[in-house]
């Protein structure tokens, strides 16, 4: 069997890729995943209490998110990837953050060339027109305001309290305010990449999916890639391809750039990997959404874990910003903390609530390395969260922002007051500093680390169609080629990607 194309990952950008790719017959995909494939039932998870890491379907990653503090790390490792472990958050980037991808020199990224993308993966329940999609594989959803929990409703009656519109699409390109969140779901059944796009292409004979197989290096012919050198359950084997596409997300493609010669030839050249392409920014602009909490200490009853976690979001400008919706807060109606029993006692409850903020267009950059040369060791992530001053002011102000919400007369009859910080705190800039930097965390939207751009020359690992600069052959397609971070959830626009590559790529 000849292989067209040998996709390494199927998360959410390599499900999407190796379902459109393997719509034409005469196109052999061959796709592989270092997690579990799940089908049926077993694919399914429920949003009740949601869980970001589950065992099975988690890489195990820890990474250091500011100096001294270093905390697991999240990631999907399973068929489905990141889209089958996350919060069912299904939002888009602002226009602007797209266009901003166009303007470092990649012209068919701008919004308008990417909204036929971000049309074409939607199934939209709500709204269709020029801007939804109503026909794609990803169902798309709203909370009716009829359908929020008390909480959730208080959290919409301080919102508008303190001067917040309501917006009825969060989706739509001039959104702004308080809203109702779009999400990928089915009742309260998260829909991955794996039920959506591959659950209908899985009988296709052009398609195979090989899980429990991790890559370890491509292997080259001359400058071109001809295959990849797999891991299956210590067995290794070299399959040859005519193309080999990365989608292995911003943290594994990097590394697997890393491991075949392409990264800084000094940090390749300590770890005895032959350097083919001297690119420093393989691993690098690391970018993240940093966040953090404002913990409440809720009334007997007022927490309800039998419903959902979160319905609402309010999408703002920071002060002093003149970037749209470069904010986003939003509540956990209960957090059980029966599995965190230090914490529990800190805070002195069993169960809590929680207002979050996140900066949605962080200014802070980290980096991935490596500590060697084999794909069994885990790659060193460094977040850098709050390295730029900006983002700690962004935060500090979404903190009182918090606050406010907490306190205001939609919410305040929930709770008996504010865990971890008292009342003075939120006057003293170093109090809230020291906190923020204590409890900030990241989002798990982690990309930009195999940047798009015109050159190596520019900080780009590949061209605007995702081509690996220097080599040929090779393709990356997933998170890592973000330019810069949308100011939302990730998985979305990562899927929209993935679609768009399929265009580039057929």
């Amino acid at each position: 069997m000849t292989i067209d194309d040998i996709i390494i990952g199927a998360g959410a950008a390599g499900a999407t890729l190796a379902a459109r790719l393997s719509e034409d017959p005469g196109r052999q995909v061959l796709m592989v995943e270092a997690g579990k494939d799940f089908t049926g039932a077993e694919a399914a998870d429920h949003l009740h209490g949601i869980n970001f890491a589950l065992t099975q379907r988690d890489w195990g990653l820890s990474a250091t998110v500011a100096p001294g503090r270093i905390l697991d790390y999240a990631q999907g490792r399973a068929v489905g990837g990141g889209s089958a472990v996350n919060g069912g958050l299904f939002l888009r980037g602002m226009p602007q953050d797209y266009d901003g991808w166009a303007a470092r020199g990649n012209d068919q990224w701008s919004w308008e060339a990417l909204l036929p993308s971000l049309r074409r993966l939607e199934h939209d329940r709500q709204y269709g027109g020029a801007l939804h999609g109503q026909e794609g594989p990803m169902p798309v959803t709203r909370w009716g305001r009829d359908e929020l929990v008390p909480m959730q409703q208080g959290f919409l009656d301080a919102c508008r309290a303190l001067g917040f519109g309501w917006s009825d699409d969060m989706n739509d390109p001039t959104a702004t305010g308080v809203a109702a969140y779009t999400m990928n779901r089915i009742g309260d059944l998260r829909v991955s990449t794996a039920m959506a796009y591959l659950e209908p292409a899985r009988s296709r004979p052009n398609l195979e999916i090989r899980a429990g197989t991790h890559a370890v290096r491509i292997v080259f012919e001359g400058g071109r890639a001809a295959g990849v050198e797999l891991d299956t359950d210590g067995r290794l084997e070299a399959v040859s391809a005519g193309r080999v596409i990365c989608c292995a997300g911003a943290l594994q493609s990097p590394a697997l750039l890393w491991r075949s010669g392409i990264g800084p030839g000094d940090a390749l050249a300590r770890l005895g990997i032959t350097c083919r392409v001297d690119n420093p920014a393989v691993g690098a602009n690391l970018m993240e959404h940093p966040g953090t909490f404002l913990f409440v200490i809720p009334d007997d009853g007022a927490c309800d874990p039998s419903g959902p976690q979160y319905q609402l979001g309010l999408r703002y400008s920071a002060p002093g910003s003149d970037a749209p919706n470069d904010m986003l807060l939003s509540m956990m109606n209960f957090w059980d903390l029966s599995a965190s029993p230090d914490f529990q006692q800190v805070v002195g409850a069993p169960m809590i609530f929680a207002i979050t903020c996140g900066v949605h267009q962080p200014r802070s950059r980290g980096q991935l390395t490596l500590s060697s040369a084999d794909h069994r060791d885990a790659p060193v992530i460094d977040l850098n969260l709050l390295s730029d001053p900006t983002d700690l002011a962004q935060l500090r102000s979404g903190l009182r922002l918090c606050r406010d919400v907490a306190t205001s007369e939609g919410l305040v009859r929930f709770g008996r007051g504010i865990a971890l910080l008292e009342d003075a705190a939120f006057d003293d800039d170093d109090a809230l500093d020291a906190y923020i930097r204590s409890m900030v965390a990241p989002w798990y939207h982690v990309s930009g680390t195999c940047s798009m751009g015109p050159s190596v020359e520019t900080g780009a690992v590949v061209d605007q169609r995702l081509a690996v600069h220097g080599v040929d052959g090779l393709v990356v397609a997933d998170a890592s080629v973000f330019p810069m971070i949308p100011r939302a959830p990730t998985n979305l626009t990562t899927i929209a990607v993935a679609e768009r590559a399929a265009e580039l790529l057929a």
